[in-house]
């Protein structure tokens, strides 16, 4: 079994390491005081399905790794610090179910990626936090239900996306 060592510094600025297996299904590191973390070895674990780093410190996090991660369903980043993120890399996690995002600092969201996420049933985020998407996301026939929900919410944007429609 090969194994991949993400490394973490603490709110208090301790280096803090945790040992992955690159065949696990499920990645929690939730309560350990996480103010950044690095997460580009996780493209070397193709397998997980489960991403849970609630009730940290988290200040900014870069998803770009999870663009390999394509088995993954679930994404908890809830009760962190982040004020903003971009969800581009999830466009390549066709099976996400679930991100959860609420209870940070985010104000505003583009949602544009989540469109290519067609299992995609839990969408949680603050009330507060404003949407945006590219216009060109709504002639797209086959949207997830949870953003068919939040439509009326959607500030559609004619700026550059960070997704565009696939060519399937």
């Amino acid at each position: 079994m090969d194994r991949v060592i993400l490394r973490y510094r603490t709110s208090n600025g301790l280096e803090r390491t945790a040992n992955i297996d690159t065949s696990e299904t499920r990645l929690s590191l939730e309560l350990r005081d996480i103010e950044s973390i690095d997460l580009m070895l996780l493209v070397w674990c193709t397998e997980l399905e489960t991403l849970n780093f609630q009730y940290n410190k988290i200040r900014e996090l870069d998803l770009t790794p999870l663009a390999k991660c394509t088995a993954l369903q679930e994404v908890n980043l809830s009760h962190n610090d982040l004020r903003e993120i971009d969800l581009t890399p999830l466009s390549s996690c066709h099976n996400l179910r679930e991100l959860r995002i609420d209870k940070n600092r985010i104000r505003r969201i583009d949602v544009s990626p989540l469109f290519e996420c067609p299992k995609l049933e839990v969408f949680k985020r603050d009330d507060f936090v404003s949407l945006t998407a590219s216009i060109f996301l709504r002639s797209i026939g086959s949207w997830p239900d949870v953003l068919m929900d939040e439509y009326h919410r959607i500030l559609w944007t004619h700026g550059e996306s960070s997704a565009r429609p696939s060519r399937s």
